[in-house]
């Protein structure tokens, strides 16, 4: 089984910063996974990603240098389960507003004794280990669990949350905890970032990894050079469409340049 680049340098507390997928074609997924990025995460919550196209694009990142994780739609022990049996080597667990759960998300990553996965381990034993009793024997050392604080609930638990065995880091959800605050989003509200500054002093308290859904390579400056280690620098689509603006405001300049 291959070692967790992205848990290692988290572990030697250097800052990791990865890009979104929500497309779920192979083609994107391997182009994606050859710039090098820290990780590639997989958005499974917000996206219409199903199992089989997961594990397309898992086989099409399996070259690739980048740690691959995936938000799970949900903090449920059978998607947890499909999504580690394919490959993934970490998983985002979305909700998780108490310690109860975030010792449910733990188990369902974790093979017995530690916790409850279920045995059949698929790509992961057929790929990254060689066999299934290898990848077992290694898997819950390697794979990243990383609850997702998005509501106020899971702030006022946030001691509990950070000190349950097994969590490896959190990540924010900023827009979803806005709400929960009575915003529409988390963007430029400094009510807002006081609280994520609250969970990011909570983090380096107990000595866990901080990181956050920014979206932008600012927002990842801003927040990594307060002493977190985890952040998002853009989603496919986002490239998508930034480099379609860059090129029709380019167009617009040369047909200006022409009189046309």
């Amino acid at each position: 089984m291959r070692e967790n680049r992205m848990k290692g340098l988290l572990k030697q507390g250097k800052p990791v910063v990865g890009c979104v997928l929500s497309i779920p074609e192979p083609y994107v997924a391997e182009r994606m996974g050859s710039y090098g990025f820290d990780f590639i995460l997989i958005d499974m919550q917000h996206n219409p990603i199903t199992v089989v196209q997961l594990q397309e694009m898992l086989v099409a990142l399996y070259p690739s240098e980048s740690t691959v994780i995936v938000r799970a739609a949900w903090n449920d022990p059978v998607l947890i389960n499909q999504i580690l049996d394919v490959g993934a080597e970490g998983v985002i667990l979305p909700w998780v507003n108490t310690a109860a759960q975030a010792r449910d998300a733990v188990s369902a990553a974790k093979y017995p004794p530690d916790g409850r996965r279920s045995w059949g381990p698929r790509r992961g034993g057929m790929l990254y280990g060689g066999d299934m009793e290898q990848y077992a024997a290694k898997a819950n050392d390697n794979v990243l669990v990383l609850p997702q604080i998005e509501h106020m609930e899971a702030v006022n638990n946030l001691d509990a949350i950070l000190t349950t065995k097994g969590v490896d880091g959190i990540m924010i959800g900023p827009n979803d905890l806005a709400m929960s605050m009575g915003y529409v989003t988390g963007r430029a509200n400094a009510n807002v970032d006081a609280v994520i500054q609250k969970v990011l002093d909570g983090c380096l308290k107990h000595k866990v990894s901080w990181g956050m859904f920014t979206g932008s390579m600012e927002l990842a400056r801003k927040w990594l050079k307060k002493g977190g280690l985890i952040a998002t620098g853009g989603a496919d689509t986002g490239y998508i469409a930034e480099g379609a603006a860059r090129t029709l405001k380019e167009i617009g300049a040369l047909k200006a340049e022409l009189g046309k």
